[in-house]
Parts: C-alpha cells; sequence; structure tokens
C-alpha cells in the first residue's frame, strides 16, 4: 500500500504507472516465500487471526480500503454539494478517512508486536 501511495513520486521522477513494477516485485517475493515453507505460513497466519488485534487492524484496512474510497467518489460529492460542488472538501473528507483507516492500522500493529514481544502494558517502563 506504501508503494501505491507514492505512486505521484513514482510518475514524478521515472514513469507514469511505474509504482506497478515494485508493487509487483514485493508481491511475488512474499507469494514465493510464503510457499516455499506453507506449513508454518498457515501456523503463523492461523495465530495471527487468532489474536486480539486482528479485529483492530481489519477494521482499518475496511476503512482505508472501503469506505475511503467510496467516500472519495466524485459521484457521490456531485450529488451531496449539487451546484456547489467543490473539489477540496471532497479531498479533505477522503485523506480524512484514509488517515483514520492508516491510524487504526498502526495502533493494532503496535499492540500486536507488544504482545507477540510479551511486553507488560501495565508497567511504567519496559525491563531489559
Amino acid at each position: 500500500m506504501l508503494i501505491r501511495e507514492l505512486d505521484s513520486f513514482f510518475d514524478q521522477y521515472i514513469h507514469h504507472g511505474f509504482w506497478v513494477v515494485p508493487a509487483l516485485i514485493v508481491a511475488i517475493s512474499a507469494i514465493g516465500n510464503a510457499l516455499t515453507d506453507r506449513k508454518n505460513t498457515l501456523l503463523n497466519l492461523d495465530e495471527f487471526l487468532t489474536n486480539n488485534n486482528f479485529s483492530s487492524l481489519f477494521l482499518g484496512l475496511a476503512i482505508l480500503l472501503v469506505f475511503s474510497r467510496l467516500f472519495g467518489m466524485g459521484s457521490f460529492w456531485h450529488q451531496v454539494m449539487g451546484d456547489d460542488y467543490i473539489r477540496i472538501v471532497k479531498n479533505i473528507a477522503e485523506e480524512g478517512t484514509e488517515l483514520l483507516g492508516y491510524t487504526i492500522i498502526f495502533y493494532a500493529s503496535v499492540n500486536y508486536l507488544i504482545s507477540y514481544l510479551k511486553i507488560p502494558t501495565n508497567t511504567k517502563y519496559i525491563k531489559y
């Protein structure tokens, strides 16, 4: 998703639509890595899906990938605002919901990392 978000950088400095190349490299590498050790991949996937933080992460992904796209549709804003349509309002709403989704994903990821490392959350400091 980071590669897709950087599409304007790739468009400006390399070529329009170049983001597809690094995205495909990452996707093929990840799938190839997962296929080399299927049993371990499935065990880790099961652990991830049953973790308490998965629901928060899924909510963030749903906001990011579904709601922000629907909320950012120009046709929706044309119907809501009619002749008073202002593109910047649509952009602010779309980017705001994307930021909300990314924030929830970040929060869930940090909590998942804490639970993975078994760091106690009820202490005021971390013991090394």
